[in-house]
């Protein structure tokens, strides 16, 4: 017997660890069915999975995986209440040209290619949607505006990300809003030293880490805003200021 389709589901993209995790529970505990997509296995797919998630797997970086992951997503859902893009790869662009070109690639892939396959494509399912207005949530980064040149690679695909979300908020308003959501010191990565996570402090004005709910606080606000669209909104702790 086949399951019904989902209506009003929420789609977090990247939901299998970190800041996704968090997006993707959050929408949960506020009663929106919720389609998680995920690249690998994790403790934190299991974990909404058992919540009651729809779960596809699915790797951005591919040419076709935003266009693959939107047909996935017609098969579980009739309607969407919102799409949050916050998929994301994130390194030192490499010493190497040839090297670098490679990564730039796959970034593009993920915070442009793919983003912007899934808007065209789901957007009849955010029509669908019984709220006055649905969502869309692009996550980009601090550095989408103030560039770090060792991630250079990265913050121009972030900027590609963010210029698409105000393209998008053009073109499907009134009934959907597009925003942006730039975190910044939100959750360091392993790899961050403590030389460098006391160095990344001292230059943001509220000196301490932001942590998940931050970025969810923002977007459970834009959701519940609905006049709002085309905005750009910092949740860095100032550090975009220092």
């Amino acid at each position: 017997m086949t399951a019904p389709l989902l209506q009003d589901a929420v789609l977090v993209t990247g939901a299998g660890r970190r800041v996704g995790l968090h997006l993707a529970e959050r929408m949960m505990a506020l009663g929106h069915p919720v389609v998680a997509h995920y690249r690998t296995p994790t403790d934190g797919v299991e974990r909404l999975r058992a919540a009651g998630a729809v779960c596809l797997q699915g790797d951005l970086a591919d040419a076709d995986g935003g266009p693959r992951l939107a047909e996935a997503v017609r098969g579980v859902a009739g309607s969407l209440r919102a799409v949050i893009h916050n998929a994301s790869a994130f390194e030192v662009t490499a010493a190497d040209t040839a090297d670098a070109l490679r990564q730039l690639d796959v970034f593009h892939a993920v915070h442009v290619r793919a983003p912007f396959a899934l808007n065209r494509e789901l957007a009849p399912l955010l029509d669908a949607g019984s709220a006055r207005r649905a969502d869309i949530v692009h996550i980009t980064d601090i550095y989408a505006d103030n560039p770090n040149p060792a991630f250079d690679a990265y913050c121009a695909s972030k900027a590609g990300l963010q210029n698409l979300a105000l393209s998008f908020a053009k073109r499907l308003a009134p009934k959907v809003k597009v925003n942006v959501v730039q975190p910044g010191p939100i959750l360091f990565k392993e790899w961050h030293g403590p030389e460098a996570r006391t160095r990344v402090l001292s230059e943001t004005l509220l000196g301490e880490e932001g942590g998940v709910e931050a970025v969810g606080v923002a977007v459970e606000a834009i959701l519940q805003n609905h006049y709002q669209t085309g905005a750009v909104i910092a949740v860095d702790g100032g550090r975009r200021l220092a």
